[in-house]
């Protein structure tokens, strides 16, 4: 009897432990969404696209899960031009979101990297000339 009582408080005691999560420094970033587009209205991106042109904005926006109190570096490429900025993630979950004006033609790159350098999601875009 006395095996069979501290057997149902082991599994009592898994199942309450199990409702725990981890502290959010224990646990890894992860970028649950990511979108492309024109615009930011009420935190959410509007007018997603993956063309734009030349001398316009483009939002990357995220929905980041896992960690607090950590930053992620998002950096924008195009043939040898790179730029990089870091955002701060205050909340689990956090959105936030960056843009560039991407001044040049071509095929760009957006890639966000956790603070070690890990790659949490990348997104590729293409920029045509403007029209005149």
């Amino acid at each position: 009897m006395k095996s069979f009582v501290l057997s149902i408080l082991g599994i009592a005691l898994c199942v309450f432990l199990s409702g725990f999560d981890l502290p959010a420094e224990e646990r890894e970033l992860e970028i649950e969404r990511a979108k492309l587009g024109r615009g930011i209205e009420e935190r959410e991106i509007v007018d997603e696209d993956s063309i734009f042109t030349s001398n316009e904005r483009v939002y990357l926006w995220m929905k980041i899960t896992g960690g607090i109190s950590d930053s992620i570096a998002v950096a924008w490429r195009i043939e040898d031009y790179h730029y990089t900025y870091k955002l701060h993630i205050g909340a689990n979950p956090w959105r936030t979101w960056a843009y560039k004006t991407v001044w040049k033609a071509g095929d760009w790159t957006v890639t966000v990297t956790d603070s070690k350098g890990k790659i949490l999601k990348e997104r590729t875009f293409k920029v045509e000339a403007k029209k005149e």
